[in-house]
């Protein structure tokens, strides 16, 4: 990718988701049903991790020339791992409730431990609060089961049209209940505003997921298909594993051809359509794009350790987007010859570094993970072009981020995605947030900077990372007090 490419690129991102199978043995260890979706190397971080959420989900698919249904049932062991916080309540989000989403989602026979409860919903309909029978002490376990149904009608298209049913794709990211967050000092998160961006803030956890869906659509979900069971009536059950990710996407169509290639042991796989645009032509030319992404980022930040990485088109009116282990690319681009094909897929790449497996709260800080996305495209590029590439990528996001204050307020790139107002989260956290990094690279050197996002991706995968966490970690890294550096760019910072 040339680095004046970038800049058309750049433009146009302004413009910016039946019979239940029985397993026919108890595993060994519960371990052994996720390994064949992570790398060997990488099996053992399962063990570090052992009390973090696990989901069990069977979910049935029906689709009509009207309305996707999702009839499911889920169980989640959740442990309390708060600092000796003892709990009375659990937080699920329902997603699909979210206007940003269009969908619609009810729950119902709750049970924690076997005993019935009646959850609480808010007025959003999108925090489900379920009171437990007994205290939850710090490091003990609870078991919670529950009924769900997701419906999405045909032709609703919210936001970016991340939740969808359009042009026969479903588009179903978090389609079940999602554990929320719990965060010392503040309770569960129960942030509801989504004007834009990104409206997910999940842990890592463990997922075990059942799909019974007409045979023939083709589904695509984070993680791996580990088996599939043909069923006598039309249906398939495909059964999923996805260890150590931070939610669960699932995406079908029934027109996807698949393109497959292989870089560092991690099975890259591009599902599109060959009707739509330049369907065959474009996906030769963005699988290896994707596999220089997956090289380069191997490289520059630390080894992804999941064993297959899936992008797939959709009609998202977003040029992209980020799931764990599954990236969405609009129909709109998707075209070899328009530059911000390979943009989307090396920016959206990225993403599966900063926020599937380091962390963060996207609606609080989404600096965090986008702007280091942003600054991950010029690192793609100075690996391809070397030097002047990656300046014509720091130069162009320059140039538009002071095009844009010339006109409006300029904003530190630290705030709350509701404190930016229409177009000033774009140029603040996708244009000016960059630079942050490039400031760095500067006073400190380029080769300095990809050692400390080694360090903090080291640190803080699989983890949630806070502004703190990020500076901490970079002035360790360092050797060098950032504080005022910090201020500057991201805002106040939180003290101790």
């Amino acid at each position: 990718m040339r680095h004046d490419r970038l800049i058309v690129f750049g433009a146009v991102a302004l413009c910016l988701l039946m019979p239940i199978q029985t397993r026919a043995q108890e595993p060994d260890t519960w371990t052994d049903p996720y390994q064949p979706a992570l790398l060997p190397g990488f099996v053992g971080d399962m063990d570090a991790y052992a009390d973090a959420p696990r989901y069990t989900i069977d979910m049935v698919l029906n689709v009509t020339v009207t309305e996707a249904t999702i009839t499911g049932h889920q169980t989640v062991l959740y442990t309390n791992r708060t600092p000796q916080i003892p709990l009375d309540t659990i937080v699920f989000r329902l997603y699909p409730n979210l206007e940003s989403y269009g969908g619609q989602m009810q729950v119902s026979n709750v049970t924690a431990d076997g005993a019935p409860v009646t959850p609480k919903l808010d007025d959003t309909n999108t925090v489900l609060i379920i009171p437990l029978p007994a205290t939850l002490e710090a490091g003990a376990s609870v078991t919670l089961e529950m009924d769900f149904t997701t419906v999405i009608e045909v032709g609703e298209e919210h936001l970016y049209a991340q939740f969808s049913y359009l042009e026969g794709v479903l588009a179903l990211p978090n389609a079940y209940p999602v554990l929320s967050v719990f965060e010392p000092g503040q309770g569960w998160w129960q942030v509801t505003d989504h004007p834009q961006g990104d409206a997910v803030y999940s842990e890592t956890a463990f997922y075990l997921v059942d799909i019974t869906a007409p045979a023939d659509l083709i589904l695509v979900a984070s993680g791996s298909e580990i088996d599939m069971t043909t069923n006598g009536d039309g249906t398939l059950t495909h059964h999923y594993a996805a260890p150590l990710m931070r939610d669960f996407a699932l995406m079908a169509n029934s027109r996807y051809v698949t393109l497959t290639g292989e870089q560092d042991g991690v099975t890259v796989n591009l599902y599109y359509d060959p009707g739509v645009r330049r369907g065959t032509s474009a996906a030769q030319a963005g699988l290896q794009m994707a596999l220089d992404a997956v090289r380069i980022y191997n490289t520059s930040f630390g080894p992804y350790p999941f064993s297959e990485l899936d992008f797939v088109q959709t009609p998202t009116s977003a040029g992209g987007i980020e799931y764990p282990g599954l990236i969405v690319v609009t129909d709109d681009i998707w075209d070899a010859s328009d530059p911000f094909f390979e943009f989307v897929i090396v920016h959206e790449t990225a993403h599966q570094w900063w926020y599937s497996l380091v962390g963060n709260d996207q609606t609080r800080d989404p600096w965090i993970d986008e702007s280091l996305a942003q600054f991950s495209v010029a690192v793609y590029v100075h690996d391809l072009e070397g030097e002047a590439g990656y300046e014509g990528s720091i130069e162009f996001y320059t140039s538009q981020y002071e095009d844009f204050i010339a006109t409006y307020p300029d904003q530190k790139i630290g705030l709350p995605v509701i404190d930016y107002e229409d177009n000033a989260y774009f140029y603040m956290i996708y244009e000016k947030g960059p630079l942050f990094y490039a400031e760095l690279a500067e006073t400190y050197g380029y080769a300095q900077v990809i050692t400390m996002l080694q360090d903090y991706f080291a640190a803080y995968r699989y983890e949630i990372a806070e502004p703190g966490d990020l500076l901490e970690s970079f002035e360790t890294s360092l050797g060098e007090d950032l504080d005022v550096l910090f201020e500057e760019w991201v805002g106040e910072m939180p003290v101790g």
